[in-house]
């Protein structure tokens, strides 16, 4: 466990900004974590779909099931995690931790015969998850400077996902070169995920004082302590989390249309291209013309997705559809942290991310385990198409919502 060092006040760290190739000190490193994080574990979830077709001998249900609940099960630790170092004013423990134990479990993958085994490891490696988001998205936020919001989690999930580039291509060569080679996997990802935990101890924690407006526990009062904006914009991610389909189910595509399972992570790795070209451009955009433009947009293009996805008779098309999904993530993703950030008081940004990010998990839970089931049973296209109605519910519930309280956080 890291010591924790003595830490400055946000006045101190805006005085004298240690910044690292034009970016903060502290959202440069955290780039790095995520992109060894991000190569470690996009490794493996690229190549679960061979996985559980191979060698579980499982189909989209249980897929779907295991990715659902494994997100469903941090929500809790996703609300509280934040809210917790509101309360501690600590953020950098909750992360090392939270990246710990994702990490540590990768090479327990090995021993795994099951559906339940693996659905064991999963749920730790998203509890983790639960543990560190909140937490290292405030050091982001707080460590941004004056309109550098969009363009510090744009480059964060750049970083994200360049790692998600590396990762299925690590697993496409691993899997070619040896197939059922998925110990090989696990193993790697376990070694690189070691270098995503070290780059933690590089990390300055940061401190924000309270006004006594705060909010410690969650609960009602907590929700009513928000502004309206911001509670109407939960409740639109939520009907957008519900109608986005994860990309582990959506991978079994690939299946559909003949092609070999060794070819699955190469289709993420386009995703992830895709993701990493458009996610700075757009968190630039998002501080130029609005979070709330970029946000619609975006999922503007899941929908049109959906459309390519079903319609994909050929590598070529399914190739551009996930291209297409890469540029609904890198629209989507780092605008909607930076959209928290803007609507919510630093004093309560950490039960804010918290609120979110459990409302993130809870759509996906929805989104995977009823995704899968209709996946299986009637179809990936009426899962698509259904998938999709619930996007555009989404529009308008969220258009609703940028009609109430115009007013943003400074």
């Amino acid at each position: 466990m890291p010591p924790t060092p003595s830490n400055p006040t946000p006045s101190e760290n805006s005085s004298k900004p240690r910044k690292l190739f034009g970016l903060n000190r502290n959202i440069f490193i955290l780039g790095l974590t995520s992109f060894f994080n991000d190569f470690s574990n996009e490794m493996i979830l690229s190549a679960f779909p061979a996985f559980f077709t191979s060698v579980l001998k499982a189909g989209a249900a249980s897929l779907g099931l295991v990715e659902g609940i494994a997100d469903g099960a941090s929500n809790i630790l996703k609300i509280y995690s934040g809210q917790l170092s509101d309360k501690l004013k600590r953020r950098r423990i909750f992360i090392f931790l939270g990246y710990g134990m994702s990490v540590i479990i990768r090479p327990f993958y090995m021993i795994m015969g099951s559906v339940a085994g693996v659905l064991g490891l999963r749920v730790v490696d998203r509890i983790g998850k639960g543990v560190r988001e909140a937490p290292r998205d405030v050091i982001i936020s707080v460590s941004s400077g004056p309109g550098e919001m969009g363009r510090s989690f744009g480059y964060h999930r750049a970083m994200d996902t360049a790692g998600g580039i590396l990762g299925p291509l690590a697993a496409y060569f691993i899997l070619a070169r040896w197939p059922g080679g998925f110990n090989i996997i696990f193993m790697s990802a376990f070694v690189i995920g070691l270098i995503a935990v070290a780059t933690i101890f590089f990390v300055k924690d940061v401190v924000i004082a309270r006004d006594g407006q705060g909010v410690r526990i969650f609960s009602l009062q907590t929700f009513r302590s928000f502004s309206p904006r911001f509670k109407w914009y939960l409740v639109a991610i939520f009907i957008f989390s519900i109608g986005s389909l994860p990309s582990a189910l959506l991978l079994l595509q690939t299946t559909n249309i003949g092609l070999m399972i060794a070819s699955i992570p190469l289709y993420y790795m386009v995703y992830s291209i895709s993701f990493t070209i458009f996610s700075y451009a757009a968190g630039k955009l998002s501080d130029k013309i609005g979070t709330s433009r970029v946000l619609a947009f975006g999922y503007a293009i899941l929908a049109l997705s959906y459309i390519a996805l079903m319609t994909s008779t050929t590598p070529l098309t399914l190739g551009f559809a996930f291209a297409i999904m890469g540029l609904f993530s890198a629209c989507t993703d780092s605008t909607q942290r930076a959209f928290v950030a803007k609507t919510t008081p630093d004093y309560e940004r950490g039960t804010a991310y918290g609120m979110y990010n459990a409302v993130v998990g809870f759509g996906i839970m929805i989104s995977g385990i009823v995704g899968g089931i209709i996946w299986q049973s009637s179809g990936p296209v009426n899962a698509l198409l259904i998938a999709e109605a619930v996007v555009v519910v989404g529009l308008i519930v969220f258009y609703a919502s940028t009609k109430v309280g115009k007013g943003e956080v400074k």
